[in-house]
């Protein structure tokens, strides 16, 4: 259920905003299927594993960065993944923390959120970029996303099968088709 709130809450922003950027709906549905399963297209998403043991919420963690009391450092060594896809990788979450600074929003902002994937896709993942550009079905560019972006500890049929069914079902949502 929680999924498929932020999908009413968000999808649509996020559909939007790589539309316009990748203009493939093929490729826009594999990689939200993803995200899907990687935050439920939550913007602000604290990795679930996580919460427990460090103490937070989605909303505290966002507003513990946001005011400074979880400083710059804590939250790009923390491991903990966050945000749309989910970023862990201390040089990743460096990327979106400065984003962040020049944008002047929150950490958890949407837009700065979808700015900082696109940017992401067409520097460091310029090949899964390409393929979500040219992608003429869902399965195709939801493997490139799983392998070669998002990159999880299982990686099996079952998880392709399953995230480019999510890529699925938010096709049907956004295009109507």
């Amino acid at each position: 259920c929680k999924g498929l709130k932020m999908a009413y809450t968000y999808g649509q922003q996020i559909w939007n905003a790589l539309m316009l950027d990748i203009g493939n709906e093929y490729g826009v549905a594999g990689l939200m299927g993803n995200l899907e399963a990687e935050s439920a297209l939550n913007p602000i998403n604290l990795e679930n594993g996580y919460e427990a043991s460090s103490g937070f919420t989605d909303e505290t963690y966002t507003q513990a960065v946001d005011s400074g009391t979880y400083t710059e450092n804590q939250f790009v060594n923390d491991w903990y993944g966050y945000g749309l896809a989910q970023w862990t990788f201390p040089s990743r979450k460096q990327g979106l923390y400065d984003m962040k600074k020049t944008m002047g929003v929150s950490i958890g902002d949407v837009n700065l959120a979808c700015a900082y994937l696109l940017h992401e896709l067409k520097t460091t993942y310029s090949d899964v970029y390409d393929v979500l550009k040219t992608a003429t079905d869902i399965r195709t560019a939801s493997d490139k996303v799983l392998h070669d972006f998002e990159n999880p500890l299982v990686q099996d049929t079952a998880v392709e099968i399953y995230r480019a069914g999510l890529g699925t079902a938010l096709y049907v949502i956004y295009t109507g088709s």
